[in-house]
């Protein structure tokens, strides 16, 4: 990403530049004092000071080669093994790097699992395009499939954050669920926190963060007792989708951690892994402000129990 421009409205007028960058731009704190350091805010082509008073017409550039140029950063072999393996790329453009993530592959180096993750795999690709640092947007469990999402830059995170009820980030994802749930569309909204004396296993809990989980009853397979739902998630707490099905009865096929002894080995010959896909996502884009839609095709395993 080489540069963000902004022409100064009328509205604008009379206000220091430092307000501008942060307030309409979306500037953090932390990254304006980079580009403060880098002499990389300039009026009209020209480097300015913060406390400049902007007027109509000026037009407000984030040189953001220059910032690099002044804080390079170090190559990924420092953090990461490169892992040089094709990804299955949804989307991609100057910002964003959108990926179809697969099973049994943690998104994230980890104790256990610090050289065979999608970051090794990203940062291998990046390296190529000359980007040297990984800013994950979205997670999943190691043995959900689907949709990851990455920033190729600090700032394009920073605006997600910042922007968020702009770029309004929609999830939705396919889950297969034991036994036949009744209502063909519902709303789940219980506090979600981690389970005491585990770092991992998550649970509903009144002193929990606010969790809610929207689904849509796809499909009932009344032979087998299952049912296929499309969820949607209004918060993003971990496990919500498995802590939220549990909590009204049904548990995922195929989850060894919320699923009962019984349920897994019952299941265990549809699916090896939690039936859990992250199907499709839309947002308005962070700079362009189009609406994007992006959609990961249903892997085979679940595709032949749906």
């Amino acid at each position: 990403m080489k540069e963000i421009n902004y022409i100064i409205t009328n509205q604008d007028q009379g206000k220091e530049l430092k307000q501008i960058v942060k307030h309409k731009l979306y500037v953090s704190s932390r990254l304006l004092t980079k580009l403060k350091q880098a002499n990389a805010i300039l009026i009209n082509h020209i480097p300015q000071y913060v406390n400049y008073i902007v007027q109509a017409g000026d037009m407000v550039t984030l040189d953001f080669v220059k910032m690099n140029e002044c804080f390079p950063k170090p190559a990924f072999q420092s953090k990461f093994k490169l892992v040089d393996t094709k990804l299955d790329i949804l989307y991609e453009d100057e910002y964003l790097l959108i990926v179809n993530k697969p099973a049994n592959l943690p998104v994230h180096p980890s104790a256990e699992h610090y050289e065979n993750t999608l970051a090794n795999q990203v940062a291998c690709y990046l390296e190529k395009q000359n980007i040297f640092s990984i800013h994950i947007l979205t997670r999943l469990d190691k043995n959900t499939t689907g949709i990851c999402m990455f920033a190729k830059h600090e700032y394009i995170q920073e605006l997600f954050v910042k922007k968020k009820g702009k770029i309004d980030l929609k999830k939705y994802y396919i889950a297969i669920v034991d036994k036949i749930l009744e209502k063909d569309h519902d709303m789940i909204e219980k506090k979600i926190a981690r389970k005491k004396d585990s770092i991992i296993v998550r649970e509903v809990d009144e002193n929990g963060e606010d969790a809610k989980t929207e689904y849509f009853v796809l499909k009932r397979n009344f032979k087998k007792d299952y049912t296929v739902v499309k969820i949607l998630l209004h918060t993003g707490r971990t496990h919500q989708i498995r802590v939220h099905m549990l909590s009204i009865g049904h548990i995922l096929l195929g989850d060894d951690l919320y699923g009962t002894e019984s349920n897994i080995s019952h299941h265990m010959k549809e699916i090896q892994r939690q039936a859990l896909h992250a199907y499709q996502i839309e947002f308005f884009h962070p700079i362009t402000e189009q609406k994007i839609f992006i959609t990961a095709p249903i892997p085979q395993d679940m595709q032949k129990l749906i």
